[in-house]
């Protein structure tokens, strides 16, 4: 019953009431198997659209979906869809920016009515223009705001540094047996830097990677959080060059450009993402990441909902939802 009182508690924490509301998600499998619970267990009638993928195909996320549903007794407010065919879009309040659902693009939002609001479940920063056209949202009416992550009932960023120290603690590199250089900027590297300084390791953070600048001192432990500066941190061409690298170093990849692939030594993962998307997130640790995150995602949706019905536009909208809710906002105004 543990992941139930995770949801439980999150929609307490956040006062999430969805109650008569009509919402669009996905549905999920791991962690992600949440987020339609959450809106039901809030109130919402829930359509929740899936696809067979890598992490599991349609029958694995029935299972997964009921499952859980039923456990909290709502299975019957959630209804699982393989096509948008099964669903008036135009009745739909709500829409979540995940997984299943993007691209949102241009066609899907001329289905979805000028009162529907888009929740990005994320900070606007992250925004990644490929999954939902903005300009169309912009056009139809469609509200679309991020979730604030330095809302203090969040802890999204705080568990970045646990990532490290589980994988550090996992390869049996010690704060007395390590040296560590992380390359991150301020918003990932500061809670794996205190999570490091709480833990005694000795480290040196370096966030300016000017070119014609190359990093020479001694290390086991190389940390990539870099998400804002897209310049190479480790490679033949590199911050840290190839040639500094030995079969002892362990290369933890949380974020950040790297051409890692001929490097011979403990890469984790094996094969980093790209630059912009992250090889692990911050539920890889503890549920309760995306479990509170998505709840605050929601909430941001509600809020947004009452706003339009009181009338509010523009700043004042702004101002609303970020005084208010856990939200924020585009830095165009054109977007408030």
């Amino acid at each position: 019953m543990r992941l139930e009182k995770k949801i439980i508690d999150a929609i307490k924490k956040f006062n999430l009431n969805l109650k008569g509301i009509n919402v669009l998600t996905e549905a999920a499998t791991g962690n992600y198997v949440v987020t339609p619970v959450i809106a039901a267990v809030a109130g919402a009638n829930v359509f929740a659209f899936t696809k067979d993928s890598k992490y599991g195909d349609t029958d694995e996320v029935n299972f997964q979906t009921i499952n859980l549903s039923k456990s909290l007794i709502v299975e019957k407010q959630i209804k699982i869809i393989t096509n948008f065919d099964e669903v008036d879009l135009s009745q739909i309040n709500i829409l979540t920016n995940t997984g299943f659902l993007r691209p949102i693009n241009k066609s899907l939002i001329d289905k979805l009515n000028k009162n529907c609001v888009i929740p990005l479940m994320w900070e606007p920063w992250e925004f990644r223009p490929e999954e939902i056209d903005i300009e169309a949202c912009y056009e139809k009416g469609i509200k679309v705001y991020g979730t604030n992550e330095a809302d203090s009932r969040l802890k999204t960023m705080y568990y970045l540094g646990y990532i490290v120290l589980y994988f550090l603690l996992s390869e049996k590199r010690s704060p007395f047996s390590s040296k560590v250089v992380l390359l991150a900027d301020d918003k990932f590297g500061n809670p794996i830097a205190n999570v490091l300084r709480q833990n005694q390791y000795e480290f040196e953070w370096i966030s300016d990677y000017k070119s014609g600048k190359k990093f020479s001192s001694d290390f086991d432990v190389i940390i990539c959080a870099e998400h804002s500066n897209n310049e190479c941190l480790i490679g033949n061409d590199g911050f840290i060059t190839t040639e500094l690298i030995n079969h002892d170093t362990l290369i933890i990849h949380i974020s950040g450009f790297v051409a890692i692939t001929d490097i011979c030594c403990k890469k984790i993962p094996e094969n980093p993402s790209k630059f912009g998307k992250m090889s692990f997130t911050a539920d890889f640790v503890d549920s309760t990441a995306v479990i509170d995150l998505h709840t605050a995602g929601l909430k941001v949706a509600e809020g947004m909902l009452y706003a339009k019905g009181l009338g509010l536009e523009g700043i004042n909208f702004k101002h609303f939802l970020e005084a208010n809710y856990s939200a924020l906002a585009f830095g165009d105004p054109k977007f408030w």
